[in-house]
């Protein structure tokens, strides 16, 4: 699923860097991707078990700018829905048999809890992922 969304997202062509497994807090962030406007958007991507994802999001938001779960449903549950929103977190929907693989169902707020030092971690493992460097 990550593997897909990344070809599709790299095949957009509207985002400055896009970047698969980035260590973050003792963690690792499946993906996360800078726009032309210099956000960090992190996505989880989860097949089932959102509670779980919501809790890493949760860690991603120290750092990220929005922040995204990634599930592969149709339609989400008012459960999720609430939920999400109650934690200022977007929805993407993953739909692989559709020309629009991957699908912004619920728009993440801009994140206005992030704090600037973890932005920074954030931003330079990154850069050190993308540059293949060690982190």
């Amino acid at each position: 699923m990550v593997n897909n969304c990344y070809e599709y997202l790299l095949g957009m062509n509207t985002y400055t860097s896009i970047v698969r497994e980035v260590p973050f807090l003792s963690r690792c962030i499946d993906m996360v991707i800078i726009t032309r406007d210099n956000e960090m958007i992190t996505i989880e991507f989860k097949i089932k078990d959102w509670r779980h994802a919501l809790e890493q999001v949760k860690n991603h938001k120290l750092g990220a700018d929005r922040a995204y779960i990634c599930l592969p449903i149709k339609q989400p549950s008012s459960k999720l829905l609430n939920a999400l929103s109650d934690e200022k977190v977007g929805l993407y929907l993953y739909t692989p048999d559709e020309p629009q693989i991957m699908r912004e169902y619920l728009p993440a707020p801009k994140n206005k809890e992030k704090i600037d030092v973890f932005s920074s971690i954030l931003f330079n493992k990154v850069s050190c992922v993308k540059e293949r460097n060690i982190c």
